[in-house]
């Protein structure tokens, strides 16, 4: 506390006298303080323990009550529904289906709008494909380097530079192969490559294809993907290879009014022909703002972003075409436009009806269809292949068709049916029961526990009074809810053999109850399901363990804000007896210090007065 003294004048050990001093009026005054804020902190904590056991009750019993039953889930109403074959259909419940079972036969299922390009894009002949370089081939992804050709098992390497044309490696390829192998493009774009032989003499030489010999493209060693490029998949014998769809000339990287996109004619224009700086193309209402700056890949990401344009966009690299694929099924066109621009002209999606007039491109639109199935052998039709209870007349029930049921047997005409087996599902319910019953024992367990007189907050008749409505509850008898059941222990829910305190789960009992009358189940538990007089068995519980929650005058409310006062009363007493020992310490050295004073010239007088006689 104070500083120390060493009891120099007099040499007693006075800093020990004064510690035991302080040390005896601490545990007289302090100690005892202590003690009951202690106490009384420990059955504050054990009051908020508890309480969390009773808003773990509340919150089970909440599951049962009709508050809960205005939401989107019922775990009354829950089914389990069984498909005869879940590769051709599936369904689900949202609530009560009233149906056992349902017939179920798919004639289609719904698929979606596709918008493609009527031909290749761009400018795809003879003299244009020779021309492009050959980097700027496979969507750009062309690649220089050396390739190699076997003919007849000889070997012969082909380098390919960066700005060579395709014209140019075609020669090459003859010139290196002494027109052993020749290139040819034809006037759609598709490249040819052949094993040739001399036909005549020195005199008169000629070149003829050679059916016998055997040509192979390509070794693990290239560096150039000169195959893969110019798609030379399909191969006639052994001596000829040809590309499989005609070479594009497209770069989807590449702005869409350069030279290098592939694409011919891109224009930003307005309606009066003048030049403007770009240019909306409009997909189901949705605006896309493109201008000399904007790729295919950029447009295709900006339209893949937005959701509401409800399509998703690619480009066909093989076929060369850009493609748009409603993400809604049904017999429905994907509505298309443009402003101050010809770009969906040039992608051939529309067409030019008149002076400053558009309309789909003819052929560029293939319609999606819609579901057709039979349900219990009415015919219905949808958009979608999920079929609900508005088109099926089936409330709550829908239903996922995967494809048609002619298909089950392999016969078109097979009218072969698909069942689905409804029944109720219990398992949430019984699920919500048994977290009842675990929290209803952990409170009456808890209560018993801390309310003893032995307990953390000690012998309290309102918790026992409280304790004795809960239990009271459980085992009363429900004349007035108009069910079968009218007692807990009618559906299995009864006191424990082991403890009559609490309560236990027949599971047999339970499932007989609610595959018997459900209904009873419910209105025994919470009345207030069908009506206002909320006289269900939980409904009682339920008001019973708010009210002790209430956080005004409720029973924990009173209990914590006693508790919080009497904490602080302590707090205050124990502040007041610390300032008391300060004091206390304070005297003592004050009296010590001039007891020492005093000694030490009491000795000096003895020392002065014992020298007059030496």
């Amino acid at each position: 506390m104070s500083a120390t003294i060493t009891g120099v004048g007099s040499g007693f050990d006075i800093d020990s006298w004064v510690s035991q001093l302080v040390s005896a009026k601490e545990n007289s005054i302090l100690a005892p303080l202590e003690t009951k804020l202690s106490t009384l902190e420990s059955k504050n904590s054990a009051v908020n323990a508890l309480k969390t056991k009773y808003s773990t009750l509340q919150s089970a019993l909440q599951t049962f009550t009709k508050t809960i039953y205005n939401s989107s889930t019922d775990m009354w109403s829950n089914t389990l529904i069984n498909s005869s074959n879940s590769a051709y259909a599936t369904a689900t419940s949202t609530g009560a289906v009233n149906a056992k079972n349902v017939n179920l036969r798919i004639q289609q299922i719904a698929t979606s709008t596709v918008a493609k390009s009527v031909e290749s894009l761009g400018i795809v002949n003879s003299t244009n494909v020779q021309n492009a370089k050959f980097v700027n081939l496979a969507n750009g992804q062309a690649k220089a380097g050396s390739f190699t050709m076997f003919l007849d098992g000889k070997e012969y390497a082909i380098d390919i530079g960066e700005n060579d044309t395709i014209k140019q490696i075609i020669d090459r390829i003859s010139e290196v192969t002494d027109k052993l192998v020749q290139a040819n493009i034809d006037e759609n774009g598709n490249l040819k490559i052949s094993a040739y032989k001399k036909v005549g003499n020195w005199m008169n030489t000629t070149y003829e294809v050679d059916t016998s010999a055997e040509l192979v493209l390509g070794s693990s060693g290239d560096t150039s993907n000169f195959a893969a490029a110019l798609k030379l998949h399909d191969k006639t014998g052994t001596y000829q290879y040809s590309s499989a769809y005609p070479i594009s000339l497209v770069n989807t990287d590449k702005s869409i009014t350069s030279a290098e996109s592939g694409l011919d004619g891109v224009e930003f224009k307005n309606s009066w022909g003048q030049s403007a700086n770009s240019g909306t193309i409009t997909i189901n209402g949705v605006d896309f703002e493109i201008d000399d700056k904007t790729t295919i890949n950029n447009l295709i990401s900006r339209i893949n972003g937005n959701s509401e344009a409800n399509v998703n966009a690619s480009y066909d690299s093989l076929t060369n075409k850009f493609i748009l694929t409603s993400t809604q099924t049904g017999e429905n066109n994907i509505s298309l436009s443009e402003k101050n621009t010809n770009f969906l002209q040039v992608l051939g999606l529309m067409e030019s009806s008149g002076y400053n007039s558009e309309k789909i491109a003819e052929g560029s639109q293939t319609l999606g269809q819609n579901a057709i199935a039979y349900i219990n052998g009415n015919k219905v039709i949808s958009t979608s292949n999920t079929i609900t209870g508005e088109s099926s007349g089936i409330s709550n029930l829908s239903i996922t068709i995967k494809k048609p049921t002619s298909e089950y047997s392999g016969n078109s005409e097979d009218d072969r049916e698909i069942n689905l087996d409804i029944e109720r599902d219990h398992t949430k319910v019984k699920e919500a029961l048994n977290s009842f019953v675990t929290a209803y024992n952990d409170v009456i367990t808890t209560t018993k526990s801390y309310g003893s007189s032995t307990g953390a907050i000690g012998n309290d008749s309102s918790l026992n009074s409280i304790l004795s409505q809960i239990r009271q509850i459980t085992t009363t008898l429900s004349d007035d809810n108009g069910g079968m059941y009218s007692m807990l222990s009618q559906i299995g829910i009864s006191t424990s053999s082991a403890d009559i305190t609490k309560l236990s789960i027949d599971e047999k009992k339970l499932d007989e109850a609610l595959s018997k009358n459900l209904d009873s189940v419910k209105t025994l538990l919470s009345d207030g399901l069908t009506s206002e007089a909320n006289n269900g068995l939980f409904d009682t519980l339920l008001s019973n363990v708010t009210n002790i929650l209430n956080t005004e005058n409720g029973y924990f409310a009173n209990k914590t804000n006693s508790l919080n006062d009497q904490i602080k009363s302590m707090n205050n007493r124990i502040e007041r007896a610390n300032t008391r020992l300060v004091n206390y310490e304070s005297r003592l050295l004050l009296q010590f210090n001039r007891m020492d004073q005093t000694i030490s010239s009491l000795n000096s007088q003895l020392s002065t007065f014992t020298s007059y006689f030496s």
